[in-house]
């Protein structure tokens, strides 16, 4: 049932659950006494029948007394065991569910940026829940099964060829057609869990667009359209998940018709025997009884390649996500920022087949503030993304204080720096905590100083809490203006040498926009500020003001001397106020 690369990555599923081995032994022991005690039942038929009822209707009151001892007894000690099996099971199921999931979600903060554009959300969140759901069944809730229907299954065996070992011998010739029907089986459910798997990832990022998108879906009138993606998906998920449950359905009646036709033959062949042979009425129905009982270990162990094939397929889709390259492999003595000169060399970059830069040169000095201007796709953004490190350059240099960024840390280097994105993102917790991102340390003069100067103090203080008041999942309770502002006092709080403004005014209004360019021309000063707009008006005091287009720098100065020169700045400007 397991090739060979399966049985590599059960091997490495294991090693999870090593470090445990205590809590693995003690589940180990107690299944299989669980197992082993299965025969109890029929062994009790027997003693009954052939001890304490006699076919005369005479009672053996002391055989019976010491069968109901050995009863009591025997169920107490696999009820014990079985209690132990489950919960020590589920407690290492849990440890390695939560192993994993914090192995996923740190692999997931140092994947390099490609990665993202390349998978969507929805699957990646379903490696969290659905993924690692499958997988823990495999890992203890399948292995622990196994364990115990083979002990059952082999105790029920062992009894039946102690009661008679031709009947139990013409039994077993079942045996290697249940084998081949499983394997025969096992191949096509992993085909099916495979893309169920595919299906759930699917649906996740459905829902999660639809849910993103909320505000564009009702304006447009979009329910109709979304609900067809989701249908779609959903079709995908109901057609697989019912063409597996046909197959996996198919197990149970053959095991049962196979093992039914061996009965059939065993109770044709009991029938001809006589007492003399030593087959009592006890140990036959002793026997009918084991082998009734085995019909569902072995039914159980049928349906187990059912979920060891999900498994396998979510196995594979977790160490594949684990075993993804992070965006920095090698580490470098610790570097400090503190200048803040930039120098762009020969850089070229381009988005899968879609260049955006090539043989890109540009030099900004220590505490100058540079304005990158042009239409979408020029390259704006772009610089900025590579000069955080979210991507690396194809080509090309880019260096900081004369230093090589590929010689700096990732984090060093974006120790110095402090972000506004296009995209206002914030994090469920209070106020103080958002614009204190990060800081192990948070200094509440600082963070109040900073929403001052963003222009975010008097609309903080007019929540129920202040400072200390939750702003929702994603600032779901702020209106978009003081979430932007909000972000503005984050990257003001960080206070780092080299600012990076990407469209920071574009969700406030006049008023605001007013106070927070105030702001930043004072946060500017002896800071190195990268500020990309298309919104002109706010970059006019720029100490200078670059022009890009499709990646090349076309004109380069002040607000004043590039309307002047009347050329693309001052289009775009006569654009922009018309």
């Amino acid at each position: 049932m397991l090739n060979k690369e399966d049985k590599a990555r059960y091997l490495r599923l294991l090693s999870y659950i090593h470090p445990l081995w205590k809590v693995v032994v003690l589940a180990i022991i107690a299944t299989a006494i669980y197992g082993a005690t299965e025969p109890l039942f029929p062994w009790i038929v027997n003693q009954l029948i052939d001890r304490g009822f006699n076919v005369d209707g005479e009672r053996n009151f002391t055989a019976i007394y010491q069968i109901i001892i050995i009863m009591v007894v025997g169920f107490f000690i696999r009820g014990t065991a079985n209690f132990a099996s489950s919960y020590s099971t589920t407690w290492l199921a849990q440890k390695v569910v939560y192993t994993l999931r914090a192995q996923l979600f740190e692999k997931m903060q140092h994947l390099p940026m490609r990665y993202f554009d390349a998978h969507t959300q929805g699957s990646i969140v379903s490696k969290f829940t659905y993924d690692v759901t499958q997988l823990m069944s495999a890992t203890t809730d399948t292995l622990i099964s196994f364990l115990r229907d083979s002990v059952t299954i082999l105790a029920l065996i062992i009894y039946l060829f102690i009661l008679d070992w031709k009947m139990a011998l013409i039994l077993m010739t079942a045996a290697p057609f249940v084998s081949w029907f499983i394997v025969y089986v096992s191949k096509r459910l992993r085909k099916m869990a495979s893309a169920l798997q595919a299906d759930m990832g699917g649906i996740n990022h459905v829902v999660d667009e639809a849910l993103r998108g909320r505000a564009i879906v009702r304006i447009y009138n979009g329910f109709q359209h979304e609900y067809q993606r989701f249908d779609q998906q959903a079709g995908n998920v109901e057609a697989h998940a019912l063409a597996s449950k046909r197959i996996s359905a198919m197990i149970s009646p053959a095991i049962e018709l196979i093992i039914v036709l061996s009965l059939s033959a065993v109770i044709i062949i009991a029938a001809h025997q006589d007492s003399s042979n030593g087959m009592t009425i006890g140990k036959f129905m002793s026997f009918l009884t084991a082998m009734g009982m085995l019909f569902s270990p072995v039914k159980r162990l049928g349906r187990l390649n059912e979920s060891l094939q999900r498994g396998l397929a979510a196995m594979q889709s977790i160490f594949d996500f684990l075993d993804e390259p992070v965006e920095q492999e090698k580490y470098y003595p610790p570097k400090t920022i503190s200048k803040g000169n930039i120098t762009f060399h020969q850089l070229s970059f381009q988005y899968a087949d879609e260049p955006v830069l090539k043989n890109f040169n540009l030099s900004i000095k220590a505490g100058e503030t540079v304005a990158l201007v042009g239409e979408s796709g020029s390259g704006k953004s772009t610089l900025a993304a590579l000069l955080a490190g979210f991507y690396p350059p194809d080509d090309g240099t880019i260096f900081i204080d004369d230093i090589d960024i590929a010689t700096i840390n990732l984090s060093d280097r974006r120790q110095a720096m402090a972000y506004v994105s296009q995209d206002t993102v914030l994090f469920s917790g209070t106020v103080a905590e958002n614009i204190a991102y990060a800081d192990t340390a948070p200094n509440r003069e600082r963070i109040i100083a900073a929403a001052k100067s963003a222009n975010a103090d008097d609309f903080i203080q007019a929540l129920p809490q202040g400072y200390d008041s939750d702003i929702g999942q994603q600032g779901g309770k702020l209106s978009g203006g003081q979430k932007q502002r909000l972000a503005i006092a984050r990257a003001l709080y960080k206070d780092a040498p080299i600012l990076i403004l990407d469209e920071a005014t574009s969700a406030l209004d006049n008023r605001s926009e007013q106070k927070v360019q105030e702001a930043i021309e004072h946060l500017r000063k002896n800071r190195t500020a990268i500020i990309i707009a298309h919104r002109l008006s706010t970059i006019e005091n720029a100490d200078r003001i670059v022009v890009l287009n499709q990646g090349e720098i076309i004109e380069e100065g002040n607000h004043q001397t590039l309307i002047e020169k009347n050329g693309f700045y001052a289009k775009l400007l006569n654009r922009h106020v018309s």
